[in-house]
């Protein structure tokens, strides 16, 4: 934890040097490798000065979630629910989504193609003049802010909390989140994790299941808090994608600040933009993953309310059911103790 703390300072200190930077930057002409100097360019100026705030204040709010989370109580023998995500994951989550969303949308208003042009330039063919888009792009800039703030949230919460449940740690994630994708997903495990929950025929699950068997490939049984596929093909791939997003933005934005190269700014922009098509994708296959799965239904809504049904946990995520049950008795046993210590002095007098 000391360690953690170590870094998130050090981290504090890093975005406290760039926005200091970013506040003295004054820019330049066109010719000192700077873009033309326009409407959008004083947008862009405020945008990048405004980013390592944003980053700032969402590590700030990471903490204070995450040191509340580390003294929640997840569940307790009575309730019929269980935490599967705090307010502030949820929050996260939501700006890192809408963030996402809104800059897609109006990424793709503006994209083009891949014709950047020398300064990666990427206007839509029918927005006759840049400064006509001005909203669209300060639309856009809104979204990154967001993203920037659910990123900087989400990895200083779970560095504190130690919420590193959704990496994939071994090939057995890997094995296991294949077998959900092909085995359950695909009906031929029977069970209630099909799509739609239609099941496969009989006739055709037996063979099947015998033949991806064959190549270790089944339903897994023992589930944590995380589904294996969930880490392997959602949060994995979420997390390349957006780290490629985020960075090639921040030099984007930046170079509105610094004299960057027109050249090492088009690879920049290429990269953002086929980071931003690859987002879409995932975005298509994760809301199949969580709408079209009854089993995962209950998943889908505690990024609402932050519950799930203690007895959906009991029967899907049995590894973590009995992790919380342990947790609970070590509560009690803890609560307990303080009720003992009078008594046997009294009965010693």
């Amino acid at each position: 934890m000391k360690r953690f703390l170590i870094a998130v300072i050090a981290a504090l200190f890093g975005v406290s040097t760039i926005m200091i930077g970013s506040v003295f930057a004054q820019g330049g002409t066109a010719g000192e490798g700077f873009p033309p100097q326009s409407n959008l360019y004083n947008d862009a100026v405020l945008l990048a000065r405004v980013l390592p705030l944003v980053a700032a204040f969402g590590i700030g709010f990471g903490i204070w979630r995450g040191k509340l989370g580390l003294r929640e109580r997840k569940s307790a023998p009575t309730s019929t629910t269980v935490i599967r995500h705090d307010w502030g994951t949820v929050i996260a989550h939501w700006a890192n989504a809408l963030g996402f969303m809104t800059g897609m949308v109006t990424g793709l208003l503006m994209v083009r193609g891949f014709n950047l042009g020398s300064t990666g330039s990427i206007i839509l063919d029918w927005i006759p003049r840049a400064d006509e888009a001005r909203g669209l792009f300060a639309i856009h800039y809104l979204a990154a802010g967001l993203t920037i703030f659910g990123v900087a949230s989400h990895l200083t919460q779970h560095g504190i909390t130690g919420g590193f449940g959704l990496i994939p740690r071994s090939l057995k994630d890997l094995r296991e989140g294949l077998g959900e994708l092909l085995v359950e997903y695909t009906g031929i495990a029977g069970g209630g994790g099909a799509a739609l929950g239609i099941k496969l025929p009989k006739g055709l699950r037996t063979p099947l299941a015998q033949t991806f068997a064959a190549f270790g490939l089944r339903t897994p049984k023992q589930l944590g808090k995380y589904l294996p596929a969930e880490k392997v093909f959602s949060y994995a791939p979420w997390a390349i994608i957006v780290t490629v997003i985020v960075i090639t933005g921040i030099v984007k934005s930046f170079r509105y600040l610094y004299p960057i190269p027109p050249e090492f700014i088009a690879t920049m922009t290429f990269l953002h933009d086929l980071s931003a098509l690859a987002a879409i994708v995932m975005l298509g296959l994760h809301l199949a993953a969580v709408c079209l799965i009854p089993r995962n239904w209950p998943l889908l809504i505690s990024m609402f309310t932050t519950r799930v049904p203690r007895q959906h946990v009991e029967q899907h995520h049995p590894i973590w059911f009995k992790q919380l049950v342990a947790q609970e008795q070590g509560e009690s046993s803890a609560s307990a103790a303080p009720d003992s210590a009078p008594r046997a002095k009294e009965s010693k007098a």
